[in-house]
């Protein structure tokens, strides 16, 4: 990992289907995901959002205690727009473990 990267961390056990935050929004700047993991209780189908409405990963369609793991990425698996938030979606009303690393960019 590049010494000059500001890195972050943020994790949330959602559990309300439809979209939840998971790194408010950043003023001017995008929210690059340089690694996550997600894993749910219930069969579930779980995707990243910018604010809770632009789609930024493909659905995951998780079965019981499914999950996945990004692992780190210097270029990122996904962005929000600028100075948005990012959200996971879930289909399901049931408990869901997202862990983020994440970083800032401004554009």
């Amino acid at each position: 990992m590049a010494s000059d990267l500001q890195v972050a961390y943020a994790f949330a056990t959602p559990s309300a289907s439809g979209s939840n935050v998971i790194v408010a929004a950043q003023a001017g700047q995008r929210i690059i995901v340089l690694q996550c993991c997600v894993i749910t209780s219930a069969a579930n189908n779980v995707k990243f959002q910018s604010n809770g409405s632009t789609d930024i990963s493909a659905l995951f369609p998780l079965a019981v205690n499914g999950g996945f793991v990004m692992p780190y990425s210097q270029l990122g698996w996904m962005q929000t727009n600028i100075g948005e938030s990012l959200t996971v979606n879930l289909s399901a009303a049931q408990p869901t473990a997202v862990q983020v690393v994440w970083c800032p960019r401004s554009v």
